[in-house]
């Protein structure tokens, strides 16, 4: 697809992973989604988006079709802007401040919409699938910790994640990186943007029941970074996270054990 392809980021001579890319989509047809199935180990596939793991230039990479879903939405594809594009420049953006995210690699333009190709950190798992697979192992108190710091290097940047859930924060077994940040975004610190940020990740602490010492830790840690008190944080928390609740119960039913 050489001719329906064109590099909207990471395209420089500094870089060259979206030539990269554009050269190895240059050998198929005009169907990326057929591509991907080919070439990329498929992570997730719905309507709006396909998600795998690839291979290029010896390393892996994390790659995200974003299909466009109305004539707007194609039209501000074709002019370099719209979500995944976003998510790249938040991505720089916060690198330079030194913010745990997972690197943005580059934003190429196909026929269905826009690919991009972000580091893929093949060692790293979603604290979601963590917890399932070992909750409350001795690991998790170190996990705890890294996330709270995470989410305040974040914060103190003047940024919020809009969607910070478990499983868009990756362990590393060194360090907690945010990702999938089509959210992110500018935030003034100690925002309701950046309290509901705080707001989802005890939600789903909640319903994952891990309990106060494991939680404690987080808030510990995310409370050394921004350098606030606990009754300031959870008092700007709080009426953002009993919304949360609310609409959780009416979908999902009662789930875990309440932490506030």
């Amino acid at each position: 697809m050489p001719d329906s392809t064109r590099i909207i980021r990471g395209g420089g001579s500094g870089d060259g992973w979206g030539i990269a890319l554009q050269d190895m989509l240059a050998t198929s047809s005009n169907d990326t989604a057929a591509w991907m199935q080919q070439h990329t180990r498929l992570l997730k596939s719905d309507t709006n988006s396909l998600v795998g793991l690839l291979q290029l230039r010896c390393e892996t990479c994390y790659i995200k079709l974003y299909r466009y879903k109305s004539s707007l939405q194609k039209m501000l594809f074709r002019l370099g802007r719209g979500r995944p594009v976003r998510s790249f420049d938040v991505a720089r953006e916060l690198l330079a401040k030194e913010v745990p995210v997972s690197g943005p690699l580059a934003c190429l333009l196909v026929p269905e919409g826009i690919l991009l190709l972000t580091e893929g950190m093949p060692d790293g798992r979603n604290l979601n699938d963590l917890w399932l697979e070992q909750p409350a192992s001795d690991e998790f108190r170190q996990i705890m910790h890294g996330a709270g710091e995470s989410v305040a290097r974040l914060h103190q940047a003047g940024y919020a994640h809009g969607d910070c859930k478990w499983s868009n924060l990756l362990w590393t077994g060194r360090q907690c990186y945010l990702v999938d940040l089509d959210g992110a975004g500018v935030a003034a610190i100690a925002s309701a943007k950046q309290a509901r940020d705080l707001a989802r990740f005890t939600l789903n602490a909640e319903e994952l029941a891990i309990g106060a010492e494991l939680y404690e830790l987080f808030l510990e840690s995310y409370l050394q970074g921004v350098g606030e008190s606990r009754q300031v944080v959870i008092v700007r928390m709080m009426p953002i996270l009993r919304v949360l609740r609310e609409r959780h119960v009416a979908k999902y039913g009662e789930r875990g054990q309440r932490l506030l």
